[in-house]
């Protein structure tokens, strides 16, 4: 059994989550959208006891982007997803950012970005996982609990529960 980490992030400018159309040639979720994100690299691990996913995000963030952590208002970690998908355990972990001025999309080879009005957003296609973490933010958008969401073995259902 091995355990994949990854990081996420939603970027919020007003009204709109800037959200990427996933490239058909991922690995995970081909298709689907997502915000900015990736796995935690070993250069990410400078203390194991202590892991700072902020740090994968802003990475990611200027990866994807060419944002960087002057240019971020807010960050914060909102959702510690876990699943089991064949041997591997999966925690991915949601941060909703801010930013104070929309930029264009960026392009990026990981997928197309666009930026997607609150409202609009959960009626694309997506993963379980980030569709229920989605839906349970945008009920608590001011929230500063961090939730965990379990998905079901079958990725058709998914529990927030609060940590």
């Amino acid at each position: 059994m091995v355990t994949r980490i990854t990081s996420g992030v939603f970027i919020i400018c007003g009204n709109k989550v800037l959200l990427m159309k996933r490239g058909l040639h991922k690995e995970l979720a081909p298709g689907l959208w997502a915000g900015v994100g990736g796995h935690l690299d070993i250069t990410d691990i400078k203390n194991p006891r202590a892991i700072d996913l902020a740090d994968t995000c802003l990475r990611e963030i200027y990866e994807e982007t060419g944002l960087t952590k002057a240019d971020i208002h807010i960050l914060k970690l909102k959702y510690i997803v876990i699943r089991k998908v064949g041997d591997e355990i999966r925690m991915h972990h949601h941060h909703f950012a801010e930013i104070k001025t929309q930029i264009p999309p960026p392009i990026c080879e990981e997928g197309e970005f666009f930026w997607i009005e609150k409202e609009e957003m959960l009626g694309l296609p997506m993963s379980t996982s980030l569709k229920e973490s989605l839906k349970h933010w945008a009920s608590n958008p001011v929230s500063d609990t961090i939730f965990t969401v379990v998905v079901n073995a079958a990725d058709t259902s998914a529990t927030v529960v609060e940590v």
